[in-house]
């Protein structure tokens, strides 16, 4: 009986030995993220936001339309998308196409000047000097807004957060000029305002040519196809577009088929051959890179057909 318990004694703590052995270590700290993964996940957020439709149907009479926001360019050599935390945002692709050539005029002549588009056009198809905002979508979000009051647009950039905010008025045309006077207020570098052409709806939201110039006396142009910027002309320098707060520009987009032209206070800045986009509707654009309360007033924009 003795050597029994002692037996017993002997096998009962083997039986401890071997289930302590056998037992699952403790969790380990948890992994940190991966930051690719952070910003995936932060892109497909924004992206999602960004091509939400607005609106299921073309109007046939001045009414609101689409509206929407984009990221935007940072500086000319490098851009980044908003909304995705500093130290996870990466370098924005932009791929300049063949065709992506500007022809520079900052060497124009005075006779050029006869070139003005609006002096030979006539009466313009469209034209709104804001005695009300029925023709426009107008809105307010977390980065831009848009109202009218007393015969001007305002479009106001909250924030320098490196967004362009959007708004479409309702006819749709292909072959065109669109114009606009626009003067912004306080601003430096890269603030920017412009003009949105050929603008349509897909199933990754809205797409567009956004024609712009900058506080400094830059222009660009830019496709954004739902997703990504694509520089088509990247920020041009040019004498014709007055810089500065508190001057006024009457900047121009003129669209031929694939001919494309862009023009500041009557002067041809350049051209481009260029089909990514055949029609749509056209709009405005504010975009803030250095200043809080970025604004911009508009008293005037005015399309004409072309045959």
């Amino acid at each position: 009986m003795r050597y029994t318990r002692h037996y017993l004694i002997i096998f009962s703590l083997f039986l401890i030995f071997v289930l302590a052995a056998c037992s699952l270590p403790a969790p380990s700290a948890p992994t940190l993220e991966n930051p690719a993964a952070v910003y995936t996940a932060a892109a497909q957020t924004i992206i999602a936001q960004l091509t939400q439709a607005v609106g299921t149907s073309t109007p046939s009479s001045p009414e609101a339309t689409p509206s929407g926001e984009l990221p935007t360019n940072t500086t000319p050599t490098q851009a980044t998308q908003t909304g995705i935390p500093a130290s996870l945002t990466p370098t924005e692709t932009v791929t300049a196409t063949s065709e992506a050539s500007p022809t520079s005029t900052d060497t124009a002549t005075p006779t050029e000047l006869l070139s003005d588009p609006r002096a030979s056009l006539g009466n313009p198809n469209f034209s709104d000097t804001f005695q009300n905002g029925g023709n426009w979508s107008l809105y307010e979000d977390q980065h831009v807004s848009f109202s009218v009051n007393n015969n001007t647009l305002k479009m106001l950039a909250f924030n320098p957060d490196h967004w362009d905010g959007f708004m479409l008025s309702w006819p749709v045309v292909s072959d065109f000029y669109l114009e606009m006077n626009a003067t912004p207020k306080k601003c430096s570098g890269l603030d920017r305002y412009g003009l949105v052409a050929r603008s349509t709806k897909t199933e990754n939201g809205y797409v567009a040519y956004l024609f712009g110039v900058s506080c400094d006396g830059r222009y660009s142009l830019r496709s954004w196809d739902g997703e990504k910027f694509t520089t088509l002309i990247d920020w041009t320098a040019s004498n014709f577009i007055k810089a500065g707060p508190n001057e006024t520009n009457r900047i121009g987009f003129w669209a031929k088929g694939e001919n494309l032209s862009f023009y500041a206070n009557g002067n041809l800045l350049g051209k481009i051959n260029n089909d990514t986009y055949k029609e749509g509707k056209f709009g405005v654009f504010i975009g803030s890179i250095n200043t809080p309360d970025f604004n911009v007033r508009v008293d005037e924009i005015g399309e004409w057909d072309l045959p």
